[in-house]
């Protein structure tokens, strides 16, 4: 309800659909023990292993990997491609695409490292503790944050084929070294990013990032990039669609085998969910209305994602509400961060514990909600949260898919009637109700703090 982890560093990256989340553990790499979740100990440092002398490389990037050199056949290749994508969503680019090339390695190695470069800068101090103890607390991890951040650079090595950055405005992509021209799966993940290149040159993608990095606020990101990422598969899809079933065979035996070294947890790829599952299905409604210039339109808006989940929500234009979140009054806690809950949040927090059906089904119903967080001098952490329904029924359904949630976990150790409410109790005490107009949750760590608000937590 903060920060989303996966939604934070996924702001820079976007993730190919022809990617596959592969899983590897037959041979994981280095574990760290020191946590019970199973996690890499990839250095924090810049350095790379792939960097060669200068001599026998075409060029370096700003972190010193090794950048392929695009040839003149591949060049031509690139045109082509260009021009195909301007071709199908009759748009046109401003300037010539920028772009990186890498080898398979070198490209895991980029993620690695520009996500490791960036991160102190995207998180004031003790945000990102504070960040991970939330998912503690939600009952999603018990990664400490050094393993957490482990965990995040793993998935940003092996989650996706190709890239495009919102900042830079450069496309990346990871070819076969020693080659003239671009292999079958690498066009056809170029034309991905190519479609996300021509985006970002005619929405501005840049500066709409910027704005969203000042305010601390990325709850319009996960819709946009929904609609995005829609458009680039359908466009994907077209190309490939000029390829007969020899080539198509072909191409998927080219591609690279991007594998997880460790296990990752299974909700860091909720959003992409949304991203590239439910926002096709909305794009293919989209497109059946007005076609590929509709589709064009869409980019410039800035839905909900539960306009994402429910294509009908988006064509009625439905907006959440705004909820009014009262303070807490609790001694020695102080607000320290206060934000909206949106549909996705919901799958997130609860999807891996009910199920995908039942949590989307209880997103698809938010009407709005907000969140606010405090902490106290021993950087304990306590969340309060309000939510509404579109109408009683789907009030009903998200205060039940909460209550399903907190009823199927064994970290409970009992549950208590409090202040018109359901009380469950463990290292993480989570208080949940409902009035019929708002469903109310209080998390925290100290079990005494409900003593100190039981005269406000009905009505905050």
């Amino acid at each position: 309800m903060r920060k989303k982890l996966i939604s934070l560093i996924l702001v820079i990256i976007f993730v190919s659909c022809a990617s596959e989340d592969t899983v590897d553990t037959s041979a994981p790499q280095e574990i760290d023990t020191t946590t019970t979740s199973t996690t890499s100990t990839t250095s924090t440092t810049s350095t790379t292993s792939t960097t060669i002398p200068e001599s026998t490389v075409f060029a370096v990037d700003e972190y010193g990997i090794e950048l392929i050199e695009m040839k003149p056949q591949m060049k031509e290749q690139f045109d082509a491609l260009i021009a195909f994508v301007e071709k199908r969503t009759g748009l046109t680019y401003t300037e010539y695409p920028k772009y990186e090339l890498y080898t398979s390695n070198g490209y895991q190695e980029y993620n690695e490292v520009s996500f490791l470069d960036n991160f102190e800068e995207d998180y004031e101090e003790g945000e990102w503790e504070r960040a991970v103890l939330s998912e503690n607390m939600w009952g999603l991890t018990t990664a400490s944050p050094e393993g957490m951040k482990n965990l995040l650079v793993e998935y940003q090595r092996c989650a996706s084929s190709g890239s495009y950055n919102l900042v830079d405005k450069v496309l990346r992509v990871p070819v076969k070294k020693n080659q003239q021209k671009f292999n079958l799966w690498e066009q056809s993940v170029l034309v991905h990013e190519l479609t996300h290149s021509l985006q970002g040159q005619v929405i501005d993608l840049a500066g709409w990032y910027d704005e969203m990095k000042q305010k601390d606020d990325f709850s319009d990101y996960a819709g946009r990039r929904s609609i995005m990422e829609a458009q680039a598969d359908l466009v994907q899809a077209r190309w490939e669609s000029g390829l007969d079933q020899y080539d198509r065979t072909t191409m998927n035996s080219q591609q690279p085998n991007f594998s997880c070294r460790v296990q990752l947890p299974s909700y860091f790829y909720i959003p992409n969910e949304l991203y590239y599952s439910f926002g096709p299905q909305l794009v293919k409604q989209i497109n059946t209305q007005g076609g590929m210039e509709a589709i064009n339109e869409a980019l410039y808006q800035l839905p909900t994602a539960e306009q994402i989940y429910e294509p009908e929500k988006y064509f009625s234009d439905e907006q959440y509400e705004n909820v009014s979140l009262e303070d807490l009054i609790v001694s020695d806690y102080s607000l320290v961060k206060e934000g909206t809950i949106g549909a996705l949040d919901i799958p997130y927090i609860l999807q891996d514990t009910i199920g995908r059906v039942a949590s989307v089904k209880a997103a698809i119903g938010l009407g709005g909600g907000a969140w606010k967080d405090y902490v106290n001098s021993s950087d304990q952490l306590m969340m309060s949260l309000k939510m509404t329904g579109d109408s009683d029924t789907d009030l009903d359904e998200i205060y039940n898919a909460y209550l399903a949630w907190a009823n199927a976990q064994t970290r409970f150790t009992s549950v208590e009637s409090f202040a018109g409410g359901d009380l469950f109790i463990g290292e993480t005490n989570v208080w949940i109700s409902s009035d019929g107009t708002y469903v109310r949750m209080v998390l925290t760590q100290d079990l005494e703090i409900f003593n100190q608000i039981s005269t406000q937590i009905s009505s905050f």
